[in-house]
């Protein structure tokens, strides 16, 4: 199988500098690693996220996957091109997004912008205003296309940070945090055109966020990042089962008594247990090691303590728990 990206190893270090300290003695300078041994595989017309903390790497990794800086060391491909070697053909086939786009034209219109972004591609005058013409079209700008850029809303502004990724029509866009200072109108808006860029376009999307939601719903795969190391890496059922056995129950319970409620917290197999009292029905939440044998002692001891169980349902872990176990707990799971 082709991939858009394959890592192995991949390693970012960068001295850390101390001023004039450095200059005297520059051999005691100390190293930082941004990002550890990335070992990737991205398929093609995949929407793929990386979710990590501020200083995690994520950035780090766009930026190398992209020829703007060198891996220290490790290998990677984009698009079949090497980063190193071949990263003339890699900065052709993709296209980059970030979160606070700053090198627009402020007193030109949107649509002088991107014909002079381009005619730095190498279009012709006519290329060039067919290709912008069909660009304003899909990110939904044709009727502000004349409109000067520093009148635009910040979610104006990322529509045409997207057009001007597409300009080269590339086989992969890196979106990193594109959503980031959006409303969440216009966030929602561009997470639905990242969607269509892969399902219509068949683009390969790489997406990095610090939206647990917007990573939920919109990727294929997630890579979750923490302190320079890929923590873990799959769909969100893959991660989930990573996690370990642990599944949660919402139990609604009549007649529960406080002296049963500590009987359950007790109990072998349950991890974590939460109340919620209503009138006389209690909504217990509900985390437990193993579904099939410690579900049954539960609801055994509830009746015979009873309680009346009028409902109960799996309760799927959701990504910010997921996530926040990962990162608390350091885990190393891959």
């Amino acid at each position: 199988m082709n991939y858009a990206i394959e890592t192995f190893g991949l390693t970012k270090r960068f001295a850390r500098t101390k001023g004039f300290i450095d200059l005297i003695h520059p051999l005691k300078r100390k190293e930082i690693t941004a990002i550890e041994d990335v070992n990737l595989k991205i398929k093609k017309g995949e929407l793929f996220g990386v979710l990590g903390p501020n200083g995690a790497g994520k950035t780090t990794l766009i930026k190398m996957l992209c020829t703007l800086i060198l891996p220290t060391s490790g290998t990677a491909s984009v698009n079949g091109y090497d980063i190193v070697d071949e990263g003339d053909n890699v900065r052709a086939s993709i296209g980059l997004v970030t979160g606070e786009e700053r090198s627009f034209y402020w007193r030109l219109s949107g649509r002088q912008n991107l014909k002079f972004f381009a005619s730095l591609h190498g279009f012709s005058s006519s290329d060039a205003h067919r290709k912008v013409g069909e660009l304003l079209d899909i990110v939904d700008m044709a009727d502000k296309a004349d409109d000067r850029f520093h009148n635009y809303s910040t979610g104006m502004k990322q529509r045409m940070a997207i057009a001007r990724g597409l300009l080269n029509d590339p086989d992969m866009l890196f979106m990193d945090e594109p959503t980031k200072s959006l409303d969440p109108d216009a966030a929602r808006h561009l997470q639905e055109f990242s969607r269509r860029l892969v399902k219509d376009q068949k683009k390969t999307v790489f997406l990095s966020t610090h939206h647990l939601d917007e990573a939920e719903h919109l990727c294929d795969r997630i890579m979750i990042i923490d302190r320079a190391k890929v923590r873990t890496c799959g769909s969100l059922s893959e991660i989930r089962e990573k996690m370990g056995n642990e599944v949660g129950y919402i139990l609604e319970v009549r007649r529960l008594s406080g002296e049963m409620q500590d009987k359950l917290s007790n109990m072998d197999g349950v991890i974590d247990l939460s109340t919620h009292v209503r009138y006389d029905v209690t909504s217990l939440e509900i985390r437990i090691s193993d579904g099939e044998i410690v579900l049954p002692q539960i609801i055994d001891a509830i009746v015979e303590g009873g309680g009346r169980i009028q409902r109960c349902e799996i309760d799927e872990t959701s990504l910010d728990s997921v996530f926040a176990r990962i990162i608390d707990g350091g885990d190393d799971k891959r």
